[in-house]
């Protein structure tokens, strides 16, 4: 439910996890990459933005993911010679690169995808990446899918598998919903090619839906209008972006 901004938004967090890897494995006196790192990335089209990341050193593999606003984003390769370190990072189907280095614990680097570049900036907070990984990302994503898969009862115009598409500028981003409506309450989760997230909270009163995702930069809160098994709305991430979205009950 991402625009044409947030894919930016998830490549600038996909290049961060791959510079937070480059840069740990390249610092000499075998330094400890593993571990937790928050940071800046910067770019004309996205501004600045906060992200997180975790990376792992398996034996000189690189290995590593990001939490963005459509779910984990993986490092799909990666080389360290002489300090320097190359990655690709799978950016919603897009290929992207980042080349970073690693010193003090600090990662600094650039970043590019179809036309677009920019820097980031990352810092290590936690030694150890395995402390926090799988907490993160599992439980949100299970404790949801499986109400929401039920067809909706008689007059309850919500619970349901719903296809829906974010557009912005002109460039559509399709995901899926699954969503269940308990008196006036509305849970349930959204997925994409990125992954899933679970509605943290939801509503619908009259014909008016509303429900917010929580990310790791903000939360994404989608409003809609439900009227023959349609829906359209506008969506707001974290005051940083705004754009339409709309959606068909299957």
């Amino acid at each position: 439910m991402q625009l044409r901004k947030i894919t930016s938004l998830l490549v600038v967090a996909l290049l961060v996890s791959a510079s937070a890897m480059a840069a740990t494995l390249g610092a000499q006196a075998k330094p400890d990459i593993s571990g937790k790192y928050e940071g800046i990335a910067k770019g004309a089209t996205i501004g600045e933005v906060a992200l997180t990341a975790e990376i792992k050193n398996d034996n000189g593999k690189i290995t590593g993911k990001l939490d963005i606003p459509q779910g984990p984003a993986n490092i799909t390769s990666g080389s360290l010679v002489d300090g320097k370190l190359i990655m690709k990072v799978d950016a919603a189907g897009t290929e992207l690169t980042f080349n970073g280095t690693f010193k003090d614990d600090k990662i600094t680097g650039d970043w590019a995808l179809e036309g677009q570049t920019g820097t980031l900036e990352l810092k290590k907070i936690v030694a150890a990446a395995a402390t926090t990984p799988p907490a993160t990302t599992t439980p949100p994503a299970a404790t949801t899918p499986a109400p929401e898969t039920k067809p909706a009862a008689g007059g309850d115009p919500v619970t349901g598998d719903w296809d829906a598409a974010a557009d912005a500028g002109g460039t559509s981003l399709p995901f899926t919903m699954k969503l269940k409506l308990e008196g006036d309450k509305v849970t349930g989760s959204t997925e994409s090619a990125q992954g899933s997230l679970p509605v943290s909270k939801g509503s619908f009163m009259g014909d008016k839906l509303s429900i917010t995702l929580d990310t790791p930069n903000g939360a994404i809160v989608l409003t809609g209008i439900i009227k023959d098994g349609k829906l359209t709305g506008d969506f707001d991430f974290a005051g940083q972006m705004t754009g339409k979205w709309e959606a068909k009950k299957k």
